[in-house]
């Protein structure tokens, strides 16, 4: 068993770590904690876990289940909001235009899992222009 949850969460590492790295080129100057990030497609929180450690405590998690959302809270991630809402191309509406200052999703652009086309909405929730 525990073979198997370290190959189901050993992506989530290195994707937390790709979007730090993005987020010091492009914000450089603002500080982790006034950085806001929307974990699109959250689950169970892996990813969170992952950006918690990379010192991010401004984060927002959107999954399709509450179930999910609620295993997340357990895990004492620094989510702002857990918003439980599909993921397709139609806004969400509780989330304005522009007012995240980035975005994570791993494992949600697949197959029988959100399509292609929600990255229309995706782009949507990010600051354009930084």
């Amino acid at each position: 068993m525990q073979s198997l949850r370290a190959a189901q969460c050993a992506f989530h590492k290195p994707t937390a770590g790709y979007l730090d790295d993005a987020i010091k080129q492009v914000l450089r100057d603002k500080p982790k904690d006034g950085i806001k990030i929307m974990d699109a497609g959250a689950g169970t929180g892996h990813i969170g876990v992952e950006l918690r450690k990379l010192g991010y405590t401004n984060l927002c998690a959107l999954d399709i289940s509450q179930e999910m959302l609620n295993e997340a809270k357990k895990k004492g991630i620094p989510y702002k909001r857990l918003i439980c809402s599909a993921l397709t191309e139609i806004p969400v509406p509780e989330i304005e235009t522009g007012e995240f200052d980035g975005l994570i999703s791993a494992g949600v652009l697949v197959k029988a899992h959100v399509r292609p086309s929600a990255l229309t909405e995706m782009i949507r929730m990010v600051k354009t222009g930084m």
